[in-house]
């Protein structure tokens, strides 16, 4: 979803561009006579040195978000690990920048009146999430790499919109029926188009060595499910509730069963997960456009 939608932003800016995938079949965002698909495994060094020639900068998106897989060494493979391989590649092959993609979640929450930004430390639940921590990890990495090459990172929240799948975050317009259950707490929701020009942002404009929270509304999960008209009535899901189920998912996990209701992801459900991007606009001219929640759930 971010990759495709990214694409299409940097083409629209002129730039040419080589997506590496890792099959052109599954490729569905945009197409143009300035894009070439390079089909190849991000983790393996030659692949990356041949995909690179010839490029100046470099777009880190790939990543396994998938909140069912049991151990933090499985998020760790694909997210982490092959961060140190990708800079060294970038290094030797010459380019001049690299943006990488983070979360978010490698940054403290803050409240519905006090959003955090930046400088909020990194805090429970989302610590105990093995996604976060890899991608933690993975920031920890690439900051090594900033005496060598100019290095950016982006924090953006939960993305929806164009180009996104039932089997990802557009999910959550799945969850709206007529009866809709709902958590108690919310999220920074971000039109997935706005966060790619974000992203060219700040590969034009950031601040080498700097992280920038590419936000976008704050919401509650029950204010985001009023605006889907289909939905006629909510009913409120407890916040004890919740975690009793993150419990019941915990045992199931330790017995091998890959459900994404952890204790955790309970909690960060139930929470105010407000951000504020006042660096970004600051910095990099980032404002938003409001989120179109109506109109997207109807796609």
């Amino acid at each position: 979803m971010l990759a495709s939608n990214l694409i299409d932003e940097l083409l629209r800016k002129g730039y040419s561009v080589v997506g590496m995938v890792r099959r052109r079949s599954s490729y569905r965002g945009v197409q143009g006579e300035n894009l070439e698909l390079f089909e190849g495994d991000f983790k393996n060094p030659q692949h990356l040195e041949k995909a690179l020639q010839g490029c100046t900068g470099l777009f880190h998106v790939a990543a396994i978000t998938d909140q069912t897989l049991l151990k933090y060494e499985d998020y760790e493979a694909v997210n982490t690990k092959p961060v140190s391989v990708l800079m060294d590649t970038a290094v030797k092959c010459g380019l001049k920048r690299v943006v990488l993609v983070s979360t978010a979640n490698t940054i403290g929450n803050g409240s519905w009146e006090m959003p955090a930004d930046e400088t909020k430390e990194w805090n429970a639940p989302l610590s105990e999430s093995f996604y976060a921590q890899s991608k933690a990890a993975a920031e920890k990495i690439f900051r090594k790499y900033v005496d060598k090459i100019e290095c950016v990172i982006v924090n953006p929240t939960f993305m929806v919109g164009r180009f996104g799948t039932s089997a990802g975050s557009n999910q959550i317009f799945d969850m709206a029926h007529a009866v809709t259950f709902c958590p108690p707490g919310g999220k920074n929701f971000l039109d997935v188009e706005e966060a790619a020009r974000g992203m060219v942002l700040a590969y034009e404009q950031g601040r080498s060595g700097e992280n920038y929270l590419i936000c976008g509304e704050n919401i509650s999960f029950k204010d985001f499910y009023k605006r889907i008209s289909r939905v006629k009535l909510m009913v409120m899901v407890p916040e004890f509730v919740m975690k009793f189920f993150g419990l019941i998912g915990n045992l199931l996990r330790s017995m091998g069963f890959k459900v994404a209701f952890s204790l955790p992801n309970m909690k960060i459900l139930c929470m105010p997960d407000a951000y504020v991007g006042d660096k970004a606009r600051r910095e990099l001219g980032f404002d938003p456009k409001p989120l179109a929640i109506a109109e997207m759930a109807e796609k």
